[in-house]
């Protein structure tokens, strides 16, 4: 019987210039804009998100497909448990969110390559 493991990996950029930083923000303000967008559509269903907003988000956000996908996912996480735990009559505010990159994004693989002493 085979079992997933999932782990989560805390990345840091080293030694910023003013172009990666610009980068980021960018991408976090798009991000954040698309989660909020997702929020408005009110539904716990992933499919429906797709099928009724993404072709609309790739249209009108400056995101590839990977992270609107993960923007949707998130939304519906936020979502879902805002409606488990949340009160009659709250409203749902968002305090901070950070940019999910999954395997959709991105792959890790083992090398020699050594970026700090503790890498």
């Amino acid at each position: 019987m085979q079992k997933d493991v999932q782990i989560t990996v805390v990345g840091k950029v080293l030694s910023p210039n003013e172009q990666k930083v610009l980068a980021l923000n960018r991408c976090l303000g798009e991000y954040i804009r698309l989660v909020k967008w997702y929020l408005l559509l009110d539904s716990i269903s992933k499919t429906y998100l797709h099928r009724n907003g993404y072709y609309y988000a790739r249209e009108n956000f400056e995101l590839g497909s990977a992270l609107i996908q993960t923007a949707r996912d998130k939304a519906v996480e936020i979502l879902k448990s805002f409606r488990k735990k949340g009160k009659k009559n709250s409203v749902l505010r968002l305090k901070r969110i950070s940019i999910r990159f999954d395997k959709r994004c991105y792959t890790l693989s083992k090398t020699t390559n050594v970026l700090t002493q503790y890498c």
